[in-house]
């Protein structure tokens, strides 16, 4: 992401348009600086953290399944 993307990023989720989806999930909670945290990454990186979160997911998966 180039500076310009990630000043222009922010404004967005800083001034989300009126009734639109960023203004809708602004209301909700949703931390929408998560998401200039993630598009600094690179795509290798992002695949990375995804795949990470999948096997974390799996392991509690398979422990909880084996303490029933």
């Amino acid at each position: 992401m180039t500076e310009d993307q990630e000043k222009f990023a922010l404004h967005l989720i800083n001034n989300p348009p009126p009734g639109s989806e960023l203004a809708k999930a602004k209301e909700y909670g949703v931390d929408l600086t998560l998401f200039i945290s993630t598009l600094r990454r690179s795509p290798t990186e992002r695949a990375r953290s995804l795949s990470e979160g999948a096997r974390i997911f799996q392991i509690t998966k398979q422990t909880h399944l084996s303490e029933k």
